[in-house]
């Protein structure tokens, strides 16, 4: 594995345990927990999905809206980065970027130090 594969493996390992899953690992306080519900933001997504465009958006002001993932999934991505689907994300009226789909997505492209995402966004 190159350097930054081991690197971002080891930053996913000392997350703190998460609940649910056996290798879960939580994300809150890598990522601000969104004021929104999962359900309002796939709600938004869904219905505006045509107006979706690309977008390159910062990381860290992505909002989540899960607090746990698969520690191993996330690991599984990190030498495939560039091949796998950009995130879907929701801009809501006050500037907030909630995520819809792509939690795991997303803390790989933070374990590998990446400051900036494509993403598909959905602004309200």
């Amino acid at each position: 594995f190159p350097v930054t594969i081991l690197l971002a493996s080891s930053k996913i390992e000392d997350l703190p345990k998460g609940k649910i899953f056996e290798d879960a690992k939580r994300i809150e306080g890598v990522f601000k927990k969104s004021k929104r519900t999962w359900h309002e933001v796939i709600g938004a997504f869904e219905t505006n999905r045509n107006s979706a465009k690309p977008a390159t958006i910062n990381v860290k002001d992505i909002h989540i809206t899960q607090p746990n993932i698969q520690s191993n999934k996330v690991k599984g991505m990190l030498n495939s980065i560039d091949k796998l689907d950009p995130i879907n994300v929701v801009e809501f009226e006050n500037g907030e970027y909630a995520i819809y789909g792509g939690h795991h997505r997303l803390l790989a492209h933070w374990a590998l130090d990446e400051k900036k995402i494509k993403v598909n966004l959905v602004k309200l």
